[in-house]
């Protein structure tokens, strides 16, 4: 089981991190850390609570989630408790169903294969080895501690391996092997003619009187952007910065020295023995024996150790800054010299010998090359309070002002003014969406106010007022005919095409031959294509999923004939002449395999979707 376990270690470890965690995993695994909650539960799932506090937590996460997919276009009514109550608590309920059908299959993930699936993940590696630093740095910014993403983790392995044990006990009966083969790597060979839309565009010519209609009829689509100019204050903390001290320079940097000295990490690398009875005990005094008489601790980890994924790398488990492996083991860590061995200590996983393989401190560059960077931290934060103190009194002083000259005159600042701003426009002043919701604004422009302070950056910040504003007018005909006939001319020529591909299909249907059809009609090209395949790169995708939808020909007739698009939006008229199915002795044994896997693949979902169907209708589910 641990093994299964560690070899699909890298496509949980995707699926953790890359976008924020599935909901119910996550919301589970703060249960997890809160299983003692008092809470009346909303529902319960075989006698087992689930709390009022894991649905609050369910809620928060999938506003969370909708935030980050949407941003502020999000509608609110999306964010209502009444509209994402049911969906969570039945995500809660299904979960509690998939935890206890892996616990009564004896399912667990022990901390050994929970650290090293850590380690392992590349998120938290830096040049190929694990980074406590960054592991801190990427929960902290998903909004995770490292105890719940440890919980969030175990709770998805062991879900993950409950699939596994379904899926891998699934197999095909000999009669789905055969349609594999004869279905997968099945050929069509089927003529096709491509109608470019462009050359039938060109034969379009269109008149004075189609396009000044197209004009009148369309005039809200020819309109000019409005635009505005407005004045503005700017706050910059570059304004406030002032030279700094040399000892203060000298001082900051010898903090970093020390900083760096409290970020060592230490390597290390273990023998682990489950359980903590006399036969563990005698297990690891066996292996304290052997490489005390010279035998060497790697070879020892991967012949008894019962960390299946450190054992192959001689025990190895990579970086910890103190905080990445359990308290005992940590503290018996930070006693070793490079290259000792502990004695034996006790964990929850079980008991360990512990290796110092490697002590690493942190390199900290020369004071020369560091000089600049520690000088602007220190303009930065001299400045900071200053900042937050002019803008503050920026905003008392605009809130009333009739326009900014009295707010610039009392702060000593420069009141700048814009070009013409576009609403399509976003750099310079507009790149900040705040600042060009304020500069479009209707009630700022026709009240005359001052807008909000905006916060641009925490060291940028913005004021504006309305000065002139044009209304969206309609373009003269003239600086809008070549748009106005480059639409009419593709119109025109894509009716053209579809025209002419029904006069093709209904040829086709009649007994006419691709070939001389494409020959006589302007703009057609003819392909044809022998026993293609489902994979064939030369045939165009959206062509090779048309082709193998068609119906087969019936024998004797001329073919089947369907219509669709390719990429670039031209028609392509599909004629399906014979279709030639898989067979067992002319496939390759590799072919053979990719065909019997991708069975397989589809029997696992089906008897794993069977499966967790048979868990919901069996569970007895209360909701309060």
């Amino acid at each position: 089981m641990l093994q299964n376990i560690r070899d699909n270690i890298q496509g949980v470890a995707a699926k953790i991190i890359i976008g924020l965690m599935i909901v119910p995993f996550a919301l589970y695994g703060i249960d997890f850390l809160f299983s003692g909650s008092s809470d009346t539960p909303v529902a319960v799932v075989n006698g087992e609570k689930v709390s009022q506090f894991e649905l609050d937590q369910a809620l928060a996460m999938q506003k969370r989630q909708l935030l980050a997919m949407m941003g502020n276009n999000i509608d609110p009514g999306l964010l209502d408790d009444a509209v994402l109550r049911r969906p969570a608590l039945d995500s809660l309920i299904r979960q509690k169903v998939l935890l206890q059908a892996a616990d009564e299959a004896g399912i667990a993930v022990p901390d050994s294969v929970l650290n090293q699936a850590i380690m392992q993940m590349p998120q938290f590696q830096e040049g190929g080895r694990f980074s406590s630093e960054r592991f801190r740095q990427i929960l902290a910014a998903q909004g995770f501690t490292p105890q719940l993403f440890r919980s969030l983790l175990r709770t998805d392995l062991l879900i993950d391996q409950l699939n596994q044990g379904v899926a891998g006990s699934t197999f095909i009966t000999d009669v789905q092997e055969s349609a594999a083969i004869r279905l997968g790597d099945q050929k069509r060979s089927f003529h096709y003619l491509t109608l470019d839309t462009q050359k039938f565009a060109e034969q379009i010519s269109p008149s004075d009187e189609a396009i000044e209609a197209y004009y009148r009829e369309n005039e809200s689509r020819f309109k000019s952007p409005e635009s505005v100019r407005v004045a503005y204050l700017e706050l910059k903390i570059e304004d406030f910065y002032e030279p700094v001290a040399e000892e203060d320079i000298r001082a900051a940097y010898q903090q970093e020295l020390e900083a760096a000295n409290e970020r060592t990490e230490r390597r290390a690398a273990h023998i682990l023995v489950e359980g903590a009875g006399d036969d563990a005990k005698a297990k690891l005094a066996e292996a304290q024996e052997r490489i005390r008489s010279g035998e060497s601790f790697a070879d020892v980890a991967k012949d008894i150790s019962d960390d299946f994924g450190s054992a192959e790398q001689g025990g190895d488990l990579g970086f910890s800054a103190g905080d990445t492996f359990p308290e005992a083991f940590e503290s018996a860590l930070s006693e070793l010299e490079v290259g000792e061995v502990s004695e034996p200590v006790e964990t929850d996983a079980g008991l360990h010998l512990v290796k110092l393989l490697e002590v690493r401190v942190p390199d900290v560059a020369s004071l020369e090359s560091r000089r600049a960077d520690i000088e602007r931290q220190l303009q930065v934060r001299a400045a900071k309070p200053r900042l937050i103190s002019e803008v503050e009194a920026l905003r008392d002083l605009v809130f009333n002002a009739d326009g900014l000259d009295e707010p610039a005159k009392t702060l000593d600042l420069e009141v700048k003014q814009s070009d013409w701003l576009t609403p399509d426009q976003n750099k310079g002043l507009l790149e900040h969406p705040a600042v060009k919701a304020a500069a479009f604004n209707v009630d700022l422009r026709e009240q005359g106010y001052n807008s909000e302070v905006i916060e641009v950056s925490p060291s940028n910040f913005v004021v504006l007022h309305p000065l002139d504003y044009k209304a969206p007018e309609v373009r003269p005909l003239e600086e809008v005919r070549d748009t106005i006939v480059a639409s009419l001319k593709q119109q025109g020529g894509r009716e053209l095409a579809e025209a002419a591909a029904d006069e093709l299909m209904a040829s086709l249907s009649n007994g006419d031959s691709a070939e001389s059809l494409a020959k006589k009609t302007e703009g057609v090209e003819w392909q044809v294509a022998v026993r293609a395949s489902r994979q064939d790169s030369s045939i165009g995708e959206a062509i090779r999923r048309k082709v193998f939808q068609m119906a087969r020909p019936e024998e004797g007739a001329s073919g089947n004939v369907a219509e669709t698009s390719d990429a670039s939006g031209n028609l392509v008229v599909i004629q399906l002449t014979n279709v030639y199915d898989g067979e067992r002795s002319l496939v390759a044994e590799n072919r053979r395999r990719e065909l019997l896997a991708g069975a397989q693949r589809v029997q696992a979902n089906q008897s794993y979707n069977a499966y967790f169907a048979s868990l919901m209708s069996r569970a007895e589910v209360k909701y309060n």
